[in-house]
């Protein structure tokens, strides 16, 4: 016999085979995102290369790269650094070639100071951009450990709430130190690193969301001095002092952008999307250069949170979809399961109560034929036409229950008192009641709409059963009435013969009877089943109830 099915087999296999569509729809959504980034990255290229990086170099046209070498290299790495600090995940980094394709500057990893000197009308009359470049600021390792995570809030993910953090921001203030004039570059001595902690949204829920401040100075000794330039901030009167001299506008005004090799790191990742770009330059000598700008999306960084996101909520949903999907087809299995033990156990049934009738005809056909006892040979003739007409009856009743399962049997439905059809049936019996001295009760009225061959059917069927399994000097008592919570209700109930060794609602059920035995022909066992056939046919629900030494069939 072919091993029938688990629900958690239904669904395993619903699922086994939805799971590469699944992925393949993570894939197409991978891919549609990817296809967005690149448009993105394409977008700020243009915003790099045109509005931004453009408007800062019409702004010098009036300089040369060799006479203000740091003050353009600044422009450049602000124009970089401005756009990409809008865009979490996306890295950048420009270089600018003469026309002999030697390099000039790039955004190598470098703080800038910027100097300036305004008259009384806010004119500007000086600059100057000192450069502080990566190494230089960062020759001792635990300046190095600290400076690093100086763009962390520009690095998180966006579903950065997928894992609640604090977001963290690191200012640079150069105290002490020494400027070259000649290069106008920083050599600091003395730094002052804060890192301000701020809860985000997610974090928050567990936080004060206050600030949480961490102030650290190191001091960097410089051996060589010659011929380098003071200079010193003084915290206390936030006063600038250049060779001893107070100065004004110095300030830190960009940080750190990526190198070649870091960028190039991240280009070569799997999925990131990069773009090259060039922009000519004329200097106000008249020397050309090229300007050549790279970004890159770093995709799996950038977006890794939210195709994690994305592919726990696709499955997630392809789970409840194949869990909707195997409880109908389960329960459909479930239901033809149900049938194949029905048809099974009714099949079993009668074959089990033909049986002893046809054993017991077998036998005394052989007497009639062998000539045995031939004074009883009436008996014999009776007990076998009795016999039949027990198999007949058996046969029918199989016969008219198939009918009603098949829901084929209808007639015209007619508004009628179930109180007094159950009445009317009740004089058929009378005979019987008083011979068993058995008191028969109706009282109230239950008016519902009907077939009045199928109800008076039920009736005979309910009361056959009542009068059957009712004991001598019982009651059958058949009445409506409302109840609390509940409709109003149509009651049979009867004092019975023995206690009923099997659970109510089994008696239902076809060659079921109270007292599980089979062997008797006071029934064929399938009175209620009819009952219950009709009823359903009709529209009515119906239970059985033993309670209080009463069997009560309930109907509503």
């Amino acid at each position: 016999m072919k091993k029938r099915k688990t629900f958690l087999k239904v669904f395993t296999g619903k699922l086994l085979i939805s799971v590469p569509i699944i992925l393949i729809i993570i894939f197409i959504s991978c891919f549609a995102l990817n296809q967005y980034s690149e448009s993105v990255l394409r977008k700020n290229m243009d915003y790099i290369a045109e509005p931004t990086l453009s408007k800062f170099l019409q702004s010098e046209k009036e300089s040369t790269f060799t006479e203000n070498n740091n003050f353009l290299k600044f422009r450049i790495n602000l124009a970089l650094e401005s756009t990409l600090a809008q865009f979490p995940g996306m890295k950048g980094y420009m270089y600018v070639n003469d026309s002999d394709n030697n390099l000039i500057m790039d955004t190598s990893p470098a703080w800038t100071l910027m100097q300036t000197i305004r008259d009384e009308n806010y004119e500007l009359l000086k600059r100057n951009v000192y450069i502080c470049d990566y190494e230089t600021l960062c020759r001792f390792e635990e300046v190095r450990e600290v400076i690093n995570g100086y763009n962390e809030q520009y690095d998180s993910t966006l579903l950065e709430f997928l894992i609640p953090h604090k977001e963290t921001f690191k200012h640079i203030e150069i105290l002490e130190g020494y400027v070259d004039e000649e290069t106008l570059k920083v050599y600091p001595t003395k730094v002052e690193i804060t890192t301000e902690r701020i809860p985000s949204w997610a974090g928050a829920l567990n936080e004060t969301g206050e600030y949480t401040t961490d102030i650290k100075t190191f001091s960097m000794p410089l051996e060589n001095t010659d011929g380098l330039l003071p200079y010193r901030y003084d915290t206390e009167t936030y006063t600038m002092f250049l060779d001893g001299e107070e100065i004004h506008g110095l300030h830190l005004v960009t940080g750190r952008n990526l190198s070649l090799d870091d960028y190039l790191k991240i280009a070569r990742r799997p999925f990131s999307n990069h773009l090259t770009r060039t922009v000519n330059y004329t200097d106000a000598s008249g020397n050309e250069y090229v300007i050549t700008v790279k970004l890159t999306d770093d995709f799996l960084k950038t977006y890794l949170s939210f195709i994690i996101l994305l592919s726990i909520i696709y499955f997630l949903a392809d789970m409840i979809v194949c869990f909707i999907l195997s409880n109908l087809s389960y329960s459909k299995l479930k239901v033809f399961y149900q049938n194949e033990d029905y048809r099974k156990a009714l099949m079993s049934s009668m074959a089990h109560d033909l049986k002893t009738p046809l054993t017991v005809m077998s036998g005394y056909a052989e007497n009639l034929k062998e000539n045995i006892q031939t004074d009883k040979r009436e008996h014999y003739a009776d007990a076998i036409l009795e016999n039949t007409n027990y198999m007949n009856g058996i046969i029918t009743d199989v016969l008219g229950l198939a009918k009603l399962e098949e829901n084929t049997v209808k007639g015209r439905l007619e508004k009628m008192d179930f109180c007094d059809i159950a009445s009317k049936q009740a004089e058929r019996i009378k005979p019987l009641l008083e011979e068993k001295n058995i008191k028969l009760s109706v009282e109230g009225s239950y008016r519902r709409n009907a077939d009045r061959a199928s109800l008076e059917r039920v009736m005979d069927n309910l009361l056959s059963n009542a009068l059957k399994y009712t004991k001598d000097g019982g009651n059958i008592n058949i009445y409506a009435k409302d109840t609390p919570f509940s409709k109003h209700i149509f009651v049979i109930e009867n004092t019975p013969i023995d206690a009923i060794n099997v659970k109510p609602q089994k008696l239902w059920e076809p060659f079921v009877k109270g007292d599980e035995s089979r062997s008797d022909k006071n029934g064929t066992g399938l009175g209620l089943s009819i009952v219950k056939n009709i009823l359903n046919n009709l529209g009515f629900k119906s239970k059985i109830k033993i309670k209080d030494g009463w069997f009560r069939v309930i109907i509503k």
